[in-house]
């Protein structure tokens, strides 16, 4: 079954199509595609933590509701892992390639279900039952799995439904870290013209190998590799076990790409795109 990422901009044309918009030309005959492979289970279109962010930034609240409606409809509920959970798993995969030990990630998948899984948290949630014994299995997991749907909802897009009833609530998006990240690409593109190649690289390979440390540490202490193991690796090490991490390897071109070139534009939205689309490109 293919996994097919869309980018925000395209579920908001299929939603447009939908509701009777206006949309872009070849919108009907994408989401009727979309609909045959769904349907078929060739293809699945799962969202993101991302696709969850993006919507919420909307602030008419019946445009997120249709919006949502739309993603629910098409992606069966169908989301991939987060960016923790990711680089989590491709630092243990990475090390162990390094060292050269049998490993097998039996924990990780990147397709899952729900917010949860976008999220890469469990709430834990159950309803507790004064008198279990009194209400069949059935009936209790109906209620827990229609309560839980009716969250899922909202979760997307930030409209609790009950009944013909709709709460809309809206939190304030704080924007900073775009902003920040919008920052930190005007500043860099274009830097490679005041380096040679290989500074470039090293500056690149440093900044990556930063972003990663903590799950980088946490990824040693898991696999119980003794510290003496990684004493000596030097940077032919370090590169290597950047390389074998297949979201780093796409940070780091995009990355070198900026640097190569000053005409670039940075966007507020550069770094859901950066994050998500990058992740999705690799799995």
């Amino acid at each position: 079954m293919k996994i097919v990422y869309l980018d925000q901009l395209h579920w908001i044309e299929v939603a447009k199509h939908i509701n009777g918009a206006s949309c872009k030309p070849g919108t009907r005959e994408a989401l009727s595609y979309m609909k045959e492979l769904s349907s078929s289970k060739k293809a699945v279109f799962p969202l993101s933590l991302s696709h969850y962010y993006e919507t919420l930034k909307h602030l008419n609240h019946e445009n997120r509701k249709r919006l949502a409606e739309t993603m629910k409809l098409l992606s069966h509920n169908f989301t991939i892992a987060s960016t923790e959970k990711i680089v989590a798993h491709e630092c243990r995969k990475a090390l162990a390639k390094l060292i050269k030990i049998d490993y097998s990630d039996q924990e990780f998948n990147f397709l899952g279900k729900g917010f949860e899984h976008a999220l890469g948290k469990s709430f834990g949630w159950s309803l507790s039952w004064p008198t279990p014994e009194l209400i069949p299995e059935d009936v209790r997991l109906k209620i827990e799995n229609d309560l839980w749907n009716i969250l899922e909802e909202a979760f997307l897009s930030g409209v609790l439904k009950i009944g013909n009833n709709k709460y809309p609530f809206h939190k304030k998006i704080d924007f900073s870290p775009e902003n920040k990240f919008k920052a930190h690409l005007e500043e860099w593109k274009g830097c490679a013209s005041s380096m040679t190649a290989n500074e470039l690289q090293r500056k690149i390979y440093s900044i990556t190998f930063t972003d990663i440390y903590k799950p980088l540490c946490e990824a040693v202490y898991q696999l119980k590799i003794p510290l003496k193991k990684l004493e000596n690796i030097g940077d032919k090490g370090a590169y290597f076990l950047l390389n074998a991490m297949p979201t780093r390897k796409v940070d780091m071109h995009l990355r070198e790409q900026w640097a190569k070139n000053g005409q670039l534009k940075p966007k507020q939205s550069d770094l859901n795109d950066w994050i998500y689309i990058g992740a999705a490109i690799c799995y």
